[in-house]
């Protein structure tokens, strides 16, 4: 019986090392959900682009619409955070990666398009 009683606190102590590690590693991300603006450059075309984060994991993409003014085309997406790059999940598989650096994003789109994101909210 005593024998026993060691094993269980061992496997206790296992447990709680793990426990404590894996909360170690995860990183918050309420510092990060915001609201993020950025102007694209170089491009008369392009107008405003908005990335919103959500507490929740879920984001939208938000970018202005020419054919209407104050209109916007919303593509929503899942993100996390993964060691302190910001993680943009797609619906179409892809995975967009971002830079963070106090309060902006620095991204780089395909066909090498690179973004910087500011936090407003």
């Amino acid at each position: 019986m005593m024998r026993r009683s060691r094993f269980q606190a061992c496997g206790w102590i296992i447990g709680l090392s793990i426990f404590v590690t894996f909360l170690v590693s995860c990183e918050s991300r309420d510092k990060y959900v915001g609201v993020y603006h950025s102007e694209a450059k170089g491009s008369a075309k392009q107008g405003k682009i908005i990335l919103e984060l959500k507490e929740n994991g879920d984001g939208v993409w938000r970018v202005s619409s020419d054919e209407v003014a104050g209109t916007f085309v919303e593509v929503p997406f899942a993100w996390y955070i993964k060691r302190g790059d910001l993680r943009v999940n797609t619906k179409a598989g892809g995975v967009i990666v971002g830079k963070i650096d106090k309060d902006t994003i620095q991204m780089t789109l395909p066909g090498s398009k690179a973004l910087t994101f500011r936090k407003t909210q």
